[in-house]
């Protein structure tokens, strides 16, 4: 563990921004959001989505993360933040409740990702959201290379740490499971997650960034490189 830890120490020291991360933005502006807003966003890395929801929201942002280098951006960016292992700590924050949780680019890294989405199930307010991104594992170029024997999550950008993938079906089973209603379904056309020269430099770079906005409008499974989900609790309050 104390190796995916450093790694993920030394990538935030870079002050990397995600194109994963920035992909959602847009998805933030469609939410009702403001000062009075309560965001858990777990696994927060160095909180470029808390900088957007504070900056542009005045909303309150709490974190969690593996990470204390990520940690320490996100305390300056005015974070509230906890240190935690999601496969073997408790999510903080006990008896506190929220208006949106953020699973970005984080189920892939866990060993029960259903455990995960049942906790943002809990610690959400009545008809409060959660967003999830998290890669398609049946995306076509990830066909291709399972067929020809070569496939490596590393392959294309992939970070260390992925060792849970789900496919829309599974995905979509885990959401409704943990008691989420009105899911919202998004897919990102080309959104990597790491850092090397491929992915941020030159014209593989450039495009990666062009493409990371963009959404896939048809045959999903086959073209999509992330799902996107904003999934609400029902108000229960009678």
């Amino acid at each position: 563990m104390n190796g995916l830890v450093d790694h993920y120490n030394q990538l935030w020291q870079e002050r990397y921004v995600p194109p994963y991360v920035t992909s959602l933005f847009p998805l933030l502006e469609t939410l009702n959001l403001s000062s009075k807003s309560r965001v858990l966003d777990v696994a927060c890395g160095n909180g470029i989505l808390g900088k957007c929801l504070i900056d542009r929201f005045q909303c309150l942002v709490w974190g969690t993360d593996i990470s204390k280098v990520a940690l320490a951006q996100c305390n300056e960016i005015g974070y509230t933040t906890e240190l935690v292992n999601l496969d073997q700590d408790k999510m903080p924050f006990s008896g506190q409740k929220f208006d949106l949780v953020i699973l970005s680019a984080m189920l892939e890294h866990v060993m029960e990702p259903e455990k995960i989405v049942k906790i943002a199930y809990q610690k959400l307010s009545p008809n409060g959201c959660v967003i999830i991104l998290t890669p398609n594992i049946v995306w076509c170029f990830n066909r291709l290379l399972f067929l020809l024997g070569r496939w490596d999550h590393r392959l294309m950008g992939g970070m260390k740490g992925h060792i849970s993938y789900r496919n829309k079906k599974q995905l979509q089973q885990m959401i409704k499971e943990a008691g989420f209603k009105d899911l919202n379904w998004d897919y990102s056309v080309f959104c990597v997650a790491g850092m090397s020269d491929f992915c941020t430099r030159g014209l593989s770079g450039w495009l990666i960034q062009k493409l990371s906005n963009l959404r896939v409008r048809f045959w999903h499974s086959l073209l999509s490189f992330n799902y996107i989900v904003l999934a609400r609790k029902p108000n229960t309050i009678k």
